[in-house]
């Protein structure tokens, strides 16, 4: 169950995106918007929904082909609805992807697939998915650099952004690849998990020795997966075919409002939204992301009105509705505890 403290934070950040969102559509002007807003083109809209389903869709396979590839076959229908679960889950909590790869190892651990297994598969299918998001981050920057005017604040930001994704990217891959770091990082892991529990008083929190033999678990089923590197070029297409279908998303959400930009400039603004989602203050990067994304596009040089209504637009087909879209499979996999029944008093004899 989810804390109190925690469902309070949850509603605080809620309520702060909302703010900022607020203050995003203050910017524009409303009359101008809502004029847009009467002239979108529904088939351009329908095609931008289109491609965010079928972005999914190459989420799902990514991560069937991956337990295929490790013995654990799953159908794509299962396969789909626990990547489509894990996705919303940390667009509503993101740290990172983190959220992402805890709730699809919780989803697997249900399909009683092993969980050091369900933890190597789920770092893979996060490595996989987000490297891409990586890369489109490196070129939205390379273009922003080369093609625009920047300030010291904007360079300096910038950079910023560069050095969290290099550093997120570098980590990943070490720890994919080579066992020796694997091993440092994990004992550096460990030894600031039970430093953290015995300073808040809580040594309870980590059993040392069932924690060394899951990490020798996962540690050979990362092994496993590395021996196999074949397995991954089918699952690392489908997920460069996710970015391209998310990125074309985006495109086509801007068709939809009769204002069509090019390539590059479209790709700095899809970075810009790409790392806001990693480290969102707020819920699904509610008010961050729009604002973020329609600030850059103004920037740019765009039409503020048409760049926001695109950004939003692209929002609801590719974050909202597949949140919604989540709810109708969470029962399934999130059961309501069982309620236990007071005991009848006994009749007497």
């Amino acid at each position: 169950m989810i804390g109190r403290t925690t469902r309070k934070r949850f509603w605080l950040a809620a309520i702060f995106g909302l703010l900022v969102f607020a203050y995003t559509l203050r910017q524009a002007r409303m009359e101008r918007l809502v004029q847009n807003m009467g002239e979108i083109n529904l088939f351009w809209a329908f095609l931008a929904l289109a491609a965010s389903a079928l972005s999914y869709i190459c989420i799902g396979i990514v991560l069937q082909r991956l337990l295929r590839g490790v013995g654990h076959p799953l159908s794509f229908s299962s396969s789909f609805k626990i990547s489509l679960l894990s996705c919303t889950m940390n667009y509503l909590m993101a740290v990172g992807g983190l959220s992402g790869v805890a709730a699809k190892v919780y989803l697997l651990s249900r399909e009683k697939i092993p969980p050091s297994n369900t933890l190597s598969i789920s770092i893979v299918h996060g490595f996989l998915t987000n490297t891409v998001a990586v890369v489109f981050i490196y070129l939205g920057f390379f273009f922003l650099y080369s093609e625009y005017k920047m300030g010291t604040a904007q360079k300096e930001f910038g950079i910023v952004v560069l050095i969290v994704a290099f550093l997120l990217t570098w980590i990943t891959i070490q720890t994919l690849v080579h066992e020796a770091f694997r091993k440092v990082f994990w004992k550096f892991l460990l030894r600031s998990g039970l430093a953290v529990s015995l300073a808040l008083k809580h040594p309870h929190w980590i059993n040392e020795e069932r924690a060394e033999a899951f990490f020798d678990n996962f540690n050979e089923s990362m092994n496993l997966l590395m021996r196999k590197a074949g397995i991954l070029l089918v699952p690392a297409t489908f997920a460069l075919l996710d970015w391209v279908l998310m990125f074309l998303c985006l495109k086509l959400s801007f068709m939809a409002v009769h204002y069509p930009v090019d390539s590059k400039s479209l790709l700095l603004g899809f970075s810009m939204g790409i790392f806001t989602s990693l480290f969102s203050l707020t819920p699904a990067s509610i008010g961050i992301m729009e604002g973020s994304m329609a600030i850059s596009f103004y920037w740019m040089g765009l039409d503020y009105e048409s760049a926001l209504l695109a950004t939003l637009i692209y929002r609801l087909a590719y974050y909202f509705i597949p949140i919604l879209v989540s709810l109708f499979f969470y029962k399934r996999f999130f059961p309501a505890p069982e309620r236990v029944k007071p005991l009848s008093k006994a009749e007497p004899s």
